[in-house]
């Protein structure tokens, strides 16, 4: 007799089933919808993540807490990571998913998300004889619950050949969307309440008896990822539905961090410019370049000069912008593609130029009082004209937005 529950449900005629569940039955999900995480060593997890953070060269803020707290909360049931842009909170979520053993899509939340979006609905199509019909279109959070259930059996099956033993859904820029009202009929399965059917998805778009109705499985988590930052240009959750996950907020390093940091953002640069503009160099060539270009003494002088400056602008009392890391790597890249040109005899014109372009642009929402303190520390350098310049340009166009 079979160990896997939807193999006997199948066989003993229970639900219909064939190689993956939603294809001909929704509801097949519901055989297996209470299985668990399957957590072997709670430690052993930490340290996967722990290992993939470090791979990824991420510099998390008390990493190690952090990262419990993380784990922790997705055994408990869906997570928000919170935080500034570019602190590596969408490449947390996928570092945390495959060390959970789980597969994941990861969508990008936007203004005009709805509950078409979310739950699914109808959608024109062309039927029989070039007919216009409308047919159902599941929506991201059903298809991806449907996926989890068919990881769930696969695993189940055979756990050597199907190691996934879920399937999970990152909803980037979660906040982006007007979420508490695109999230729909959903909003009862994530308050993880409700009696036995607490796992039941109505579906009023389904076209059959089977497809009325999914089920969303113990083991499907939701990571949204959340810009704290920006407020004026993004939606609030209501209380309800903050309820709904946990939130982990991942702030940008430490101050005793950034040293490290700027390294790691500068091999990073290194590595993307050898991987990806250097086909001339063989696989064993293009370790040693990328090593030679991190360790110039020109790009570190340049990096020298950017880290003084996330220092100021983060942990200075004047600003204290919580700038992330994904900015500063944008910056060094700049600099390693100029680099590229040979001539690195002084690489703080090409610092200048890419803070122009790539950071200052990004100062528009701060205050007066933060504009001016980083006026003068620009002043203060007295070797960055050029992002003098744009930071006047930010000013006049503030002005010219207020009147």
């Amino acid at each position: 007799m079979s160990s896997n529950p939807l193999s006997a449900a199948g066989a003993a005629g229970q639900v219909k089933y064939l190689d993956h569940i939603g294809e001909h039955d929704y509801r097949a999900a519901r055989v297996i919808a209470d299985e668990p995480l399957i957590v072997e060593d709670l430690d052993a997890l930490v340290r996967d993540v722990e290992a993939g953070v470090n791979q990824a060269g991420l510099l998390l803020p008390d990493a190690q807490a952090l990262i419990e707290r993380v784990v922790v909360s997705l055994l408990g049931g869906h997570l928000i990571l919170a935080g500034p842009p570019g602190t590596g909170k969408t490449t947390l979520a996928g570092i945390v998913a495959a060390a959970f053993r789980a597969s994941y899509d990861t969508e990008t939340a936007t203004a005009d998300w709805s509950t078409f979006d979310v739950i699914g609905g109808l959608q024109p199509a062309v039927g029989e004889h070039d007919t216009e019909v409308l047919k159902p279109w599941l929506g991201h959070v059903p298809r991806a619950a449907l996926r989890c259930a068919d990881a769930i059996n696969l695993h189940a099956d055979d756990d050597k050949a199907n190691p996934d033993q879920a399937h999970w859904l990152i909803i980037d820029e979660f906040n982006r969307a007007e979420i508490d009202k695109a999230v729909g009929p959903l909003y009862t399965v994530l308050g993880r309440g409700g009696g036995p059917s607490h796992r039941r998805l109505p579906l009023w778009f389904g076209d059959t008896p089977e497809t009325l109705e999914c089920w969303i499985p113990e083991r499907f988590r939701i990571i949204g990822t959340l810009n704290s930052v920006d407020t004026a240009y993004v939606y609030s959750l209501s209380q309800g539905l903050q309820r709904r996950f946990q939130f982990v907020h991942v702030g940008v390093p430490e101050q005793d961090q950034v040293a490290a940091e700027i390294v790691a953002v500068t091999v990073q640069a290194a590595s993307w410019w050898v991987e990806t503009y250097r086909p001339d160099l063989d696989g064993a060539a293009k370790p040693s370049e990328s090593k030679r270009l991190a360790d110039d003494e020109h790009i570190k002088g340049a990096a020298a000069h950017l880290q003084s400056l996330i220092e100021f602008l983060r942990y200075g009392e004047s600003v204290a912008w919580p700038i992330g890391t994904a900015q500063a790597g944008d910056v060094m890249r700049q600099i390693i593609v100029r680099s590229a040109r040979g001539d690195t005899a002084d690489l703080i014109e090409a610092l200048d130029l890419a803070l122009s372009d790539a950071l200052i642009p990004q100062v528009s929402g701060l205050l007066r009082t933060q504009l001016d303190a980083i006026e003068a520390w620009l002043a203060e350098a007295g070797n960055l004209p050029r992002s003098e310049s744009a930071l006047q340009r930010v000013r006049r166009s503030q002005r010219a937005s207020f009147g």
